[in-house]
């Protein structure tokens, strides 16, 4: 079955939906979805990882163990992706099988196509060190210095502020932080 060329029925539109690859298979997931004629996605990102005792640039999976495919309808044979080499199966709550809103796919597929590599690069945004002096540039907080202490995702970080002669852990977005 080859469901990129197949058209919508009955009104329907084709949607995205989350799949669920096997252990460090993102990539052979998507190869052999895309060879029986799938459109797949999978969002890369670079990042900087501490490897053998040095920082590296390293591009991998986004969202690791987890790839996008557009499909016309859930209730369609979904034998040939289940047993697609690399596919553990299908994201599902219980037995719905959720829609990934197309907003987000063209979200990331507009951030990795406005780069060279084709991948979101993050390299520059983490490279915070534990203990490094920060400033505080948005918030109630604007203008006090903290103690960078970790990210808690993509767009969050833990802060230690001196508030009281006591060190406190505040969390803040990314943004709303710079070196000194």
């Amino acid at each position: 079955m080859n469901a990129s060329n197949e058209t919508c029925q009955d009104g329907q539109r084709e949607r995205w939906y989350a799949v669920q690859a096997k252990p460090r298979q993102d990539a052979r997931a998507e190869e052999h979805l895309r060879n029986q004629g799938y459109e797949v996605f999978r969002p890369l990102v670079k990042l900087r990882k501490r490897r053998a005792g040095k920082l590296q640039d390293v591009v991998e999976s986004m969202f690791p163990r987890y790839l996008f495919i557009h499909l016309c309808d859930v209730t369609q044979d979904w034998a040939p992706i289940r047993s697609t080499r690399g596919v553990a199966g299908l994201v599902r709550w219980g037995d719905n099988v959720p829609v990934v809103p197309d907003g987000v796919i063209a979200d990331l597929q507009a951030r990795m196509a406005e780069t060279d590599g084709g991948c979101i690069d993050l390299t520059g945004e983490a490279d915070f060190r534990p203990n490094q002096k920060l400033r505080i540039t948005e918030g109630v907080f604007a203008g006090y210095e903290a103690l960078y202490k970790a990210r808690t995702g993509d767009e969050r970080v833990i802060v230690l502020l001196n508030i009281m002669q006591q060190a406190q852990e505040i969390t803040l977005p990314a943004s709303a932080i710079s070196r000194d």
